[in-house]
């Protein structure tokens, strides 16, 4: 069962209510997040406002299957204008979906066809964007290194949209002058047996991070001197083994987690986590210890405002900030210690996530 829970300082100014919150978050930028419910919606979690977005327009028979394997992603910056965009970027589908197509056509190709809502005319249109270099390759490349379907991330930050695209290439996509540019994989992430691509953003750079299945952490920050783009290594190391290490760290402010469950009529409840389990910011309640052989590791996310911290969690449910700088492990509250779900699976984990950053003012168009 998908559900979205959130973790946030037990005195944060802006919780977040679950109320009109069910479904899937797909996407989220700058304070919004767009939801799918049956709909998509675009909401801020803060003030409950939403919006329902129209269906996009039926794409030409040959791009159909292209545009339902394609993901949407939320274009919005409130220090800018008070408007947000979505975009839908079509990706190649599995081989018996093709039709006629010829496995030796070029993707992406040029111009790249998408479809984009605006909350200013209030509906989709066909936006054409040329590109700039090379493409990833043809169709049938495309195929031969598909992994299994993942989460693929976006981030908006100074005006572009950066995507996590199929082979684990990247395209930065412009909609000021309409042009866009793909960005090849990070050197070495080919040969990692990782679960999932981490793009995101931490002050004002672009990053990307994996955590494979040897538990070695990598993170790259994206350099865009001189007009080049490169994939720059910034950290790598085996995680779970300095984990183990670690003695538990303690620093001011405890944390809560905002918990929800389903009781047996399918209702919606919040329970807000009791002062015992409202842990001091970092401290640990587990005898067993942060990590043992065996356990997985995600990467929840950067740290929007603090390029050194970046967050983790294991099996457990054990949220984790892990410093770059000093290779220091700090220890959040469980991140669900209480759901008590009739749907309860034990071996759920975290699949997909995101720092929150709230928007506080302004009305959804």
């Amino acid at each position: 069962m998908e559900l979205s829970e959130f973790f946030s300082p037990v005195n944060d100014p802006a919780a977040i209510s679950r109320s009109g919150l069910l479904g899937i978050i797909d996407d989220h930028c700058n304070g919004l997040v767009l939801i799918k419910y049956v709909d998509h919606y675009v909401m801020n979690p803060i003030t409950l406002q939403g919006v329902l977005l129209p269906p996009p327009p039926p794409p030409s028979t040959e791009m159909k299957d292209f545009y339902q394997n394609g993901a949407k992603y939320l274009v919005f910056d409130p220090t800018v204008a008070p408007d947000y965009e979505v975009f839908l970027i079509p990706h190649v589908p599995g081989r018996d979906r093709l039709g006629l197509l010829s496995l030796e056509l070029e993707w992406p190709p040029s111009p790249f066809i998408l479809s984009v809502y605006s909350s200013t005319s209030k509906h989709w249109e066909q936006r054409p964007f040329v590109r700039k270099g090379d493409a990833i390759g043809s169709i049938g490349h495309i195929l031969q290194s598909e992994k299994e379907r993942e989460k693929h991330y976006g981030v908006y930050l100074r005006g572009a949209l950066y995507v996590h695209c199929q082979n684990d290439y990247f395209y930065k996509i412009s909609p000021s002058n309409g042009e866009y540019q793909v960005i090849k994989p990070p050197p070495g992430i080919e040969t990692s047996n990782h679960r999932q691509v981490y793009l995101g953003k931490s002050w004002n750079e672009v990053r990307c991070a994996i955590v494979d299945c040897s538990y070695e952490l990598r993170v790259w920050i994206m350099d865009e001197s001189h007009g080049q783009y490169e994939w720059v290594l910034k950290h790598h190391i085996d995680i779970l083994h300095l984990m183990q290490r670690q003695d538990n760290l303690q620093v001011d402010g405890p944390w809560s987690s905002q918990e929800y469950y389903y009781d047996d009529a399918g209702h919606d409840h919040m329970k807000k986590a009791p002062q015992e389990y409202c842990y001091d910011y970092f401290s640990i309640h587990n005898e067993e210890g942060p990590a043992a052989e065996g356990t997985r590791l995600a990467f929840l996310g950067f740290h929007p405002f603090n390029k050194d911290v970046v967050f983790l969690t294991d099996t457990s449910e054990q949220g984790f900030a892990y410093h770059l700088e000093s290779s220091t492990v700090e220890h959040l509250e469980k991140l669900n210690p209480m759901t008590k779900s009739v749907y309860y699976n034990p071996r759920t984990f975290v699949e997909v996530s995101f720092p929150f950053t709230p928007c506080l003012t302004g009305e959804l168009s």
